[in-house]
Order: C-alpha cells, then structure tokens, then sequence
C-alpha cells in the first residue's frame, strides 16, 4: 500500500486501496458525455510487432469512456500502414493513424518549414505534437491523455487512473502527470533514479531554490510518458522536438498554469517498459556514443533544461555549468548508498558498479552538453504551440484532418 504523503507544492493522488474497476470506469463514462476524451499513442511501427502492443490494444477494446484513439506513427512504409491499419482495426473507439513520415504529412510538415515554424525531426516529440494538433483540428475534444506503447505490464486500470483526475468534473485538474514504480528484480528507472533526481537538486544547490527547480523536484517520475490535460492547456504549450519531452513540456505546464491545477497520480502498478541498454566504459569497447540511447536522452534534457533557465533569467557560464556538472555526480554518488540499502530491505539484486558507471555515462553526457550549449550558434529546438500554428497557416487543421483521413482510409 502507498503512503499518503502529500508534497507542499503539488497534489498527489496515490493508490490508496483497490478500486472497483467497472464502478469506476461506468463514472468516467458519465463524465466523459460532457468532457470527451482522446486518447494519443506515439509509436514506431516496430512496437506493432511486439507483445506490448498487442496487451494494450486487448485492454484499450474494453474501455468506453475513451471517446477517440490517435496513433501518431514513424519509421514506416506504406506496407507497414497498412498492417498497421488491419492491426488497429479491432479498436471499438473511432481510431486514426497519423503517418508522420508518410508523403501526405512530408508536405505538411515542408509547409511549416517554408513558414520557419519547425523543421520535422522523426521521433516521439514530433509524434505527440502533431496528434496534439489534430485533436485540436478536429474539435469535440476536452481532454488529451497520452502513454507510451512499450508497456509490458499495461492494465486499463492505469488509464483510467490517468484519465480521472482531468475528467472529474469536482476536481478536473489542468494537468496530470503519472508515476510508478519500475522494479523486478532489481529497481530500473535509472535516467530518473541516477540523473534527473541527482542533477536537479545539483542545480538547486548551485543556482538556488528557483520556482521552476523547486516545481520539477516536485515529481516523483519526472520523465514518465503519461498525462493527461485539458485542450486549453494543450493548446499554447510549446514541446522539444527531442529527448527532452517529458522534461520541456513540464516546463511549459509551469509556465501556463497554477501549482493548484497540477496533479501527479500514482498508476498503482509495476511498469515493465522496454529496457533501453546505457553503454558505459564498464562495457568495454570505445566510448559511449552520445548519440544514441539513454547517453542521447541524457544530453537532450540536459539542453532542455539549461534553455528554460535561460529563458528565465538566469545565466549559465562554463563555470557554472561546470559547478553543476561536479556537484551533480557528488550528488548522484551520494544516491547509491540508498538505493543499495532500499534494495536489501526489499530482497533486491544491486549492481553498485554499474550504477557507478551508469553516473559517470551521464557525467560524460554533462559534459557534452555543456560543451553544445556554450557554442555561439546553439539553438534548442523548440516545436511552437498549435495557437501560433493555425494563426500562421490558417487552411493547416483542415489540411492535416484530410491527409490523416486518406492515410487511415487507405486511399
């Protein structure tokens, strides 16, 4: 059972008991008549191939206060949109597959570069962006939830917990952020565990007990996919085109809304997720590429993350950066001695050294970034909100409902 803590900035919402699922699926249900729900997937097509997909697509056929479904797709043919049409055939919801890398959004997406809106990056930023602003085209939306597809251990339970607390009429928060725990044998999450948590309060530390630190300390899953806000919300907020998502959109929820209407909510289950492999030294070989895997996502919230203290006023110089790099790894170090003993008290296998190497994987990924960041010509991309897009192209919405209706239909 969980504890009851609540953090004195925002509300947490814990698993406390276990519910009566149909009850409280037919009370969203209720809500849901007046306050629809779309519900955004962002997939590679790989994931139709895997056993995950097919568990939550079993799951997804038994709800119904999920009012529409968008699959936000790349890194797929137009054979593959066509399996993956017949794969998303057994959804009961009215379903759509956005094709983001397919020759109808190709063109979408060349028409907001020509308007130097953004330049299309294939990933899951672009992905959730764009299923954002089709929900927007199409309108009869009041609420977007969003998880990701590689969840092995998904149950509908999780979704309805992640829908609730925006849909609830007496309480309808703006914004809803979930967290779990991801552990088997041993405890995973380690980008969360070992970097966010440790670098955060490094920053704290070095810069200070900033509005905006102090908000994202709040979180006890600061990078986990689900969430679930109302389409005003959805509407100005302005997302990374990268790895640093999760991170900038918390930061662009800070910015458009109060503490007040702001929830986290415990899903009340283990998430098993595909686990992403971290080269460290340890492994042997050459150096971890910053480019790719958890060492890219580590360097791409790091940039999210120096762009929106910038942006707040306050100033990063190398020694600064330096400052935090150092502090940092003291801090996360200082981490391992916890998690051991947490691990023991609960009959965990700990692996010490490659928790060590995975800090010092991440210093390494510190270092880079700072390196980028520091350049005269660094840019941190930034995709802008669906307000300022529809004033821009003002045919875009209707453009985007058509191409996303021929690609689903199969013409």
């Amino acid at each position: 059972m969980a504890d009851f803590y609540q953090h004195r900035l925002l509300t947490t919402l814990h698993h406390l008991r276990e519910i009566d699922l149909d009850e409280q699926s037919k009370r969203l249900a209720s809500h849901t008549a007046k306050r629809p729900i779309t519900l955004i997937l962002p997939a590679l097509y790989a994931e139709v191939k895997r056993p995950a997909l097919r568990s939550i697509v079993d799951e997804l056929k038994q709800v119904d206060y999920v009012n529409r479904i968008i699959i936000s797709m790349n890194r797929m043919t137009a054979e593959e949109l066509a399996h993956a049409r017949e794969f998303f055939s057994e959804l009961p919801q009215e379903h759509q597959i956005i094709w983001n890398d397919g020759p109808r959004l190709k063109a979408l997406y060349d028409q907001l570069e020509k308007a130097a809106l953004t330049s299309y990056t294939p990933g899951k930023g672009y992905n959730v962006w764009m299923a954002i602003g089709h929900t927007l085209a199409q309108g009869g939306t009041n609420i977007i939830a969003t998880h990701d597809t590689d969840i092995i251990s998904y149950h509908r339970e999780m979704l309805l917990r992640l829908c609730m607390p925006a849909s609830d009429p007496s309480i309808a928060y703006n914004f809803c952020k979930s967290y779990y725990g991801r552990v088997s044998d041993r405890m995973y999450g380690r980008v969360t565990r070992l970097f966010m948590g440790p670098l955060i309060r490094a920053m704290m530390r070095v810069l200070g007990p900033l509005p905006l630190l102090e908000f994202l300390d709040s979180f006890r899953y600061l990078l986990s996919g689900e969430f679930a806000m109302n389409v005003n919300l959805a509407s100005v907020l302005r997302l990374p085109g990268n790895w640093g998502l999760e991170v900038g959109m918390l930061c662009e929820v800070f910015h458009n809304t109060t503490n007040r209407r702001i929830c986290q909510v415990d899903l009340g289950m283990n998430f098993e997720h595909k686990h992403q492999h971290l080269e460290t030294k340890a492994d042997g070989g050459a150096e971890p590429s910053p480019e790719k895997g958890l060492m890219k996502m580590a360097k791409e919230i790091v940039l999210t993350l120096y762009s929106n203290l910038t942006a707040a006023g306050v100033r990063l110089d190398d020694v600064t950066l330096k400052t935090i790099r150092l502090t940092y790894v003291k801090t996360a170090k200082d981490t391992i001695q916890r998690y051991h003993d947490d691990s023991v008290i609960n009959g965990l296998t700990y692996m010490r050294h490659e928790e060590a190497a995975a800090i010092e994987s991440f210093e390494r990924a510190m270092d880079i970034a700072d390196r980028e960041f520091l350049e005269d010509d660094y840019h941190h991309p930034e995709i802008p909100n669906w307000n300022r897009v529809f004033s821009a192209l003002p045919n875009f919405g209707e453009e985007l409902l058509e191409a996303v209706s021929l690609d689903t239909e199969g013409r």
